[in-house]
């Protein structure tokens, strides 16, 4: 099934964006702000980008068996330095030589976490 979001649709708590100001064919996900999904993202591709980015929304949410991250206070903060970040340098050229953020992206650990989440 083919569920085109419109841009800025609320989705179980949270906006759902078309854009093409990220690498083409990715998403991200911002809690506090929103999903962004690349507008050349479309299909099924798009269904399932949109479930797994999602999945990081609940990972923000609850975490993965209630191990929600929390840094100084906040669960915002932890999400983003706790999980997004990690998830970010496993993208960096740079960082992926550091053995912490090896590994393709689709199996790093904040992925897997997410799919998890998600499925």
């Amino acid at each position: 099934m083919i569920t085109q979001y419109r841009t800025g649709e609320l989705v179980k708590g949270i906006g759902i964006y078309r854009t093409s100001f990220i690498w083409p064919g990715s998403g991200i996900c911002l809690p506090g702000i929103g999903i962004f999904i690349h507008k050349a993202v479309t299909g099924v591709h798009y269904d399932r980008m949109v479930q797994h980015e999602f999945g990081h929304f609940l990972d923000y949410l609850s975490g993965y068996g209630g191990d929600r991250k929390k840094l100084l206070g906040s669960y915002l903060l932890g999400f983003y330095l706790l999980i997004g970040l990690p998830s970010l340098l496993n993208l960096t050229p740079v960082f992926r030589l550091l053995s912490a953020f090896r590994g393709d992206h689709r199996t790093f650990w904040t992925e897997l976490r997410a799919n998890s989440l998600a499925a």
